[in-house]
């Protein structure tokens, strides 16, 4: 998983924007009469992602303000029509948030490239978060539908979030060569030894409800056929040892850019097996 910088843009300034396009005068003041949950949600909401606490965040139908209740339903037709739809007023808010994944790149596989925004906490169950960009994080459509709407409701089910959970720094993805032929890979979650149970099991359980594992093998065998040639080469100038050198070269680089990515993951493994780099490159 990635991290990302937060939007720098408040729930209210987008709530606003959304709801100038509302026409309906009795819908548009109970809109206006709950700008002040919408605020106060956007603040609570960033209190408890800095404490890793946003499971704590209570669910509900609707939103109570001064006007009167907004229900979800209502909210979520706020964020398709007047958000995410094209050319309505929020879009620029929406496309902003989308360009924030480095490289075009999903945060949460780290692979597969943005195609949409995924409520965090969903938007039919936290209709107060429907349109708060700090609820909104660029993903692909897979792992958006893999997340799916379900809450978290212990420390320990919370799915990592780019913009508070910052694993950059800690290894914890690794490969494993499949002997075969065509040569493979797996991937596992090993956490290192300074993790607490909780930041252990939300990653194992990152890892598998969006079924990592199954993507990166499957773009792995892909990879593997792709570098046969060059390893070829390198095994013909100067045996194993060149082989191995080759890999972990690559390993270092593409850990430069993500230390947990799943390239980088399978050159190490591939580069520190003795199959592999004593010819099974070529199997």
């Amino acid at each position: 998983m990635w991290t990302i910088t937060k939007p720098d843009i408040a729930a209210l300034e987008t709530f606003d924007i959304c709801i100038e396009g509302i026409r309906n005068p009795a819908l548009k003041a109970r809109l206006e009469g709950i700008r002040q949950q919408i605020e106060d949600a956007d603040a609570d909401f960033d209190i408890k992602g800095l404490a890793g606490q946003l499971y704590m965040i209570a669910q509900s139908a609707d939103v109570i303000g001064v006007g009167g209740a907004v229900t979800a339903d209502e909210m979520v037709n706020l964020y398709k029509r007047h958000m995410s739809r094209q050319k309505s007023r929020g879009r620029t808010i929406y496309d902003k948030i989308m360009a924030a994944a480095a490289y075009g790149q999903c945060p949460f596989c780290g692979h597969l490239p943005v195609s949409t925004l995924d409520h965090f906490h969903g938007k039919a169950e936290y209709p107060v978060l429907a349109v708060t960009p700090v609820n909104l994080i660029p993903c692909c459509k897979d792992c958006n539908d893999y997340k799916g709407t379900a809450a978290a409701l212990t420390p320990e089910t919370q799915f990592l979030n780019a913009y508070y959970d910052d694993l950059t720094e800690d290894r914890w993805l690794y490969a494993q060569i499949i002997h075969g032929s065509p040569p493979g890979a797996i991937f596992s979650v090993i956490p290192p030894a300074h993790w607490g149970a909780v930041t252990t099991q939300r990653v194992a359980r990152h890892f598998r409800e969006l079924n990592l594992a199954k993507l990166y093998s499957s773009q792995s065998s892909r990879q593997l056929q792709n570098i046969r040639s060059s390893l070829s080469k390198n095994y013909a100038a100067g045996g194993a040892a060149a082989v191995q050198a080759d890999l972990l070269e690559r390993s270092d680089s593409c850990n430069v850019v993500a230390i947990n990515s799943w390239e980088g993951a399978l050159f190490e493994a591939a580069a520190n097996d003795g199959w592999y780099c004593g010819g099974g490159f070529d199997a």
